[in-house]
């Protein structure tokens, strides 16, 4: 079907992405029909994130990419059960706490004190379109019945392994606001979504949510997929004022890693993209040795690895990401937690989160 053969079209146009930072809060908005949009498939002229060839450098000097053999085609999905937690209700945590809950693939809820942001919400088992797709091998540990009330919903770009139609119409009632890369928007009106719950944003700009500070960062990486008529995609930088946290969203390894650390801070945990990667296209997806020097480069104290344990997007066996991030991790100094999907991490306890689970599975 012509939805699955486009599902992440590595050989699209990189994305390059950049802006002036800026400021809005999450409240009535103005100006939002001001704003000037780009055509599809554009590349931001400004360039400011640069894109290496295939040795990222660093704190740490060059990063070697080690070339990956082809998997074997019965090794990119289990052949036994991966063990999920299934949470039937996730509580608000409190002041001052920070809480993840990794729901597989690039899903996670994130807890910033009492405020719910939820990412990239896969709640059914497939990407694609109406049941159409590519089919989920591991189960879903928090089904569209048992998300708690969402205070913000981030989408990084509108691929359908990060964006789903189904996941988010049905949650649409329980999320007071979305958070998304500028066009993302006009995907989600398309939906039914109200204008008003909307918030799209350029690179570098921020929204505050009671106190939560979310600033869109940069990401190399192609967009387009659903409809948004700019192209943009990124990740998300959180901050409350006692811990920050920074999600990757999909992307190449770039300059932007280092520029969020200078302009943003450093960062206390990273879900960092790891998993669905081919040296035929690591401009737009970030292999294990340059995750981890992403992780260096925004000094990152803590990493997740994301983007993996649900799909099968690429060639490389299903846990070669898990495996090949705590071996280069452990190498470079970086630390690492690997909670189970559907497990809540607490992070002032993040280092009780290291159980090698994939290990188990056939």
């Amino acid at each position: 079907m012509r939805n699955n053969r486009r599902i992440h079209n590595c050989l699209c146009l990189v994305i390059l992405l950049a802006l002036t930072a800026g400021l809005v809060s999450c409240g009535p908005k103005q100006g939002a029909e001001d704003r000037n949009r780009r055509p599809a498939g554009t590349v931001n002229p400004e360039n400011t994130v640069t894109p290496t060839d295939g040795n990222p450098g660093g704190p740490d000097g060059e990063v070697t990419i080690t070339p990956k053999p082809t998997a074997k085609p019965n090794r990119r999905k289990p052949e036994g059960t991966i063990p999920v937690v299934k949470p039937t209700e996730i509580p608000r945590a409190t002041e001052g706490e920070l809480k993840v809950t990794w729901l597989g693939h690039s899903s996670s809820l994130v807890q910033m004190g009492p405020v719910n942001i939820l990412i990239d919400p896969m709640l059914y088992g497939y990407a694609g379109v109406a049941g159409i797709g590519i089919r989920r091998f591991s189960e879903v540990p928090l089904p569209a019945e048992n998300v708690p009330e969402i205070d913000v919903l981030f989408l990084s770009h509108d691929h359908y392994d990060h964006m789903s139609s189904a996941s988010i119409m049905a949650i649409d009632g329980k999320v007071k606001c979305y958070v998304v890369p500028d066009g993302v928007d006009e995907v989600l009106k398309k939906w039914g979504i109200s204008e008003d719950k909307i918030f799209s944003l350029e690179p570098w700009v921020s929204v505050n949510y009671k106190g939560v500070r979310m600033t869109l960062t940069p990401a190399q990486h192609s967009c387009g997929e659903q409809g948004s008529p700019t192209g943009l995609c990124g990740g998300i930088y959180v901050d409350d004022g006692v811990h920050t946290l920074y999600y990757t969203g999909d992307g190449g390894y770039a300059t932007h890693f280092t520029e969020i650390a200078e302009r943003l801070g450093p960062v206390d945990l990273m879900l960092a993209e790891s998993g669905q990667y081919n040296e035929a296209w690591s401009k737009v997806h970030m292999l294990p040795e340059q995750t981890v020097q992403a992780a260096i480069d925004v000094q990152a104290k803590w990493m997740i690895p994301v983007h993996w344990g649900a799909f099968v997007l690429s060639t490389h066996d299903w846990d070669e990401p898990p495996i090949a991030d705590t071996a280069i991790s452990a190498e470079k100094g970086v630390n690492i937690a690997t909670p189970r999907i559907g497990q809540t991490v607490d992070y002032e306890d993040i280092s009780n989160y290291n159980e090698r689970w994939w290990e188990t599975v056939e």
